[in-house]
């Protein structure tokens, strides 16, 4: 007969940042309910068993969703709040997913398979890494381990949040990951699929952008600064908690978001390559003191706003929908400032455009700096290097 688990997770903080943080089995058990092994080495029988832990948040926090690693010896379907999210079949392969939560109360479950005739020993394992993001930024991580409870069988109902497992024993901890055997021989190792397939910012399809004291693309202009603002209202209540960012000016930036300041530069034939983190927010407002030095001038950028929710990434590159004023008016890198007296950007032309030319994009990121000459100063935002 088929092994089946279900289990609900128990949330224990162990990370509490403002950031977006990459998520792996470090610090996460492998667990099953039955107890220890066999004596002769045989690991656990074909049936049925069950685990659920819930999240209740304290202080007031609500949650907004959850990134979820799992991988399961043999198979495992998964529900959040009642709900099917996924399903594996192959412990090798781990997979991610992400579930966005309710205020108040959620429950994690997952139906575990330990297959009949699997091989000599009949191993199995759950292993689990779930990360909240909530709506202050605070992170939460949850490994699998004996604070999760449960029963042999399969209850009807058991992932639904109405549930009472209050009865239920503590699971059996296997081992740690990836210490435990079998699953630290090579080819059991459970395989940790990248956390993003967002391609992250381009400048393929960018502008480099100005005033209207232009004359034509790529004319000179007057010496001096100059103020750009982008205002990004996600759609549909969407939240970020992060800005990719490529930029290159010719001659020279500040770059703020959110009214912090991320760094300056001044290089038109190589961009920086800037990792913001902040709170979550719907509304994220980039602002950027630009200063010529004579000849021609531009800002060339792209923007990736990195989801928090569960919800696809915002794009956004330099184009005639920024606002630009021919001074930099005092408080322009505040969020709040108003700019809607600003005429929109004056676009020169697109990727490789003269008298620029290509622009390289680097492979690592650029730390935090300070504000340039005459730029305004700000608190550091939070850059990751």
């Amino acid at each position: 007969m088929e092994l089946k688990v279900v289990l609900g997770l128990y949330l224990a903080i162990t990370t509490c940042i403002s950031s977006v943080v990459g998520l792996d089995f470090t610090g996460a058990n492998w667990i099953w309910a039955l107890g220890p092994p066999a004596a002769n080495g045989d690991s656990y029988p074909s049936g049925n068993t069950t685990f659920r832990r819930d999240l209740t948040p304290t202080n007031g926090k609500v949650p907004i969703s959850a990134n979820i690693l799992i991988t399961t010896d043999n198979a495992y379907t998964l529900y959040v709040n009642g709900n099917l999210v996924g399903t594996g079949n192959d412990l090798r392969l781990a997979q991610r997913y992400c579930v966005r939560l309710v205020k108040d109360f959620n429950v994690f479950a997952i139906e575990a398979q330990n297959s009949a005739g699997a091989p000599a020993g009949n191993p199995a394992g759950v292993l689990a890494a779930i990360q909240i993001h909530y709506n202050d930024g605070f992170i939460e991580t949850i490994v699998t381990d004996g604070k999760w409870h449960g029963v042999i069988g399969t209850p009807a109902g058991f992932e639904q949040v109405a549930f009472d497992d209050s009865q239920w024993p503590a699971a059996f901890v296997e081992g740690s990951y990836p210490n435990t055997a079998p699953w630290n021989i090579p080819g059991l190792t459970p395989a940790i699929p990248p956390e993003s397939q967002n391609p992250g910012p381009s400048l393929q399809s960018a502008k480099w952008i100005w005033t209207n004291e232009l004359t034509g693309p790529g004319s000179s202009v007057p010496i001096g600064a100059r103020a750009f603002r982008k205002t990004a209202t996600l759609p549909n209540g969407k939240l970020a908690a992060q800005a990719k960012i490529l930029i290159a000016t010719d001659n020279a930036y500040t770059l703020y978001v959110n009214g912090l300041l991320v760094g300056s530069g001044q290089s038109f034939t190589v961009a920086d390559r800037y990792v913001v983190n902040f709170p979550p927010t719907s509304r994220v407002v980039i602002a950027v003191y630009a200063r010529n030095e004579g000849g021609p001038a531009g800002v060339f950028a792209a923007v990736d706003l990195v989801s928090c929710d569960c919800s696809d990434d915002v794009y956004l590159v330099t184009d005639g929908s920024w606002k630009y004023n021919t001074g930099t008016p005092a408080g322009f890198i505040d969020p709040n400032y108003d700019d809607s007296a600003w005429p929109l950007a004056v676009t020169e032309g697109g990727f490789g455009a003269s008298p620029w030319g290509p622009t390289t994009v680097p492979a690592t990121n650029s730390p935090q700096s300070a504000a340039a000459g005459g730029a305004p100063n700000a608190p550091p935002a939070n850059v990751v290097v």
